[in-house]
């Protein structure tokens, strides 16, 4: 039987010296840092067992062939480093896929091959099109940062929130009011990257992780991945 996924086999005669740990990697500390939120939001158990990691980035994606088993050992590399002192139970790495679905699950198969062939087997995280498109879901949750001047960004509920082109920008119209005069838009608070993570927080708080009010293929993925991990 083949090590779970971010499970090395020297980490199964150890486990009993070092915690556990979860590692997150991703082209964004914003996203890592959200991708945490929901992974605990998934699976509370693991609250304070999941950290993420600003370097090295996930950069696998556009890579060309040639510099992709570099850029995946960085990433083993820093797992490997991360074994000395833990059980390295899970590895998660993020990339936006600036696509839509199902255009995700060839970047994740490409993620993955790659950290599997650097001897660091992991988990792809791919939101279709980016990581707002999952925000989507939960309009609650979105608003609840900014409960005094954004609306609820509902206009997707029940939709397949994977198939939303440029959902940052997207996302970014969607918080503003309809009724905002014209005068108020430039003061306005608008959307930015910084806020995802907070977003991610209050769908951990609110137990919203398994209750999305809308598809997404790409999330449905990465559930199923995070109910994979085996933390002992």
């Amino acid at each position: 039987m083949s090590p779970r996924k971010g499970k090395h086999p020297k980490d199964r005669q150890k486990a009993d010296d070092r915690p556990p740990l979860v590692l997150v990697f991703g082209e964004d500390e914003n996203d890592t840092k959200s991708i945490r939120e929901l992974i605990e939001g998934l699976r509370p158990e693991l609250v304070g067992k999941v950290q993420h990691r600003r370097h090295p980035l996930v950069l696998i994606k556009n890579a060309r062939p040639e510099d992709v088993p570099d850029r995946a050992q960085r990433i083993a590399d820093a797992v490997d480093i991360a074994r000395a002192t833990h059980d390295v139970a899970c590895v998660f790495a993020h990339e936006d896929c600036d696509d839509v679905e199902p255009k995700h699950e060839a970047v994740c198969a490409k993620i993955e091959a790659a950290l599997a062939k650097a001897g660091c087997p992991a988990h792809a995280v791919v939101p279709a099109w980016e990581l707002e498109a999952w925000w989507f879901m939960w309009p609650e949750a979105v608003q609840a940062v900014r409960p005094k001047s954004w609306r609820a960004p509902d206009d997707h509920l029940g939709k397949r929130v994977g198939l939303i082109k440029d959902a940052k920008e997207e996302l970014r119209r969607k918080v503003v009011p309809k009724d905002l005069k014209p005068e108020k838009r430039k003061s306005f608070p608008h959307y930015q990257e910084s806020d995802s993570p907070t977003i991610a927080r209050h769908v951990r708080e609110r137990k919203l992780a398994r209750n999305p009010g809308a598809k997404s293929d790409s999330y449905s993925r990465f559930v199923s991945s995070v109910d994979q991990c085996e933390v002992e």
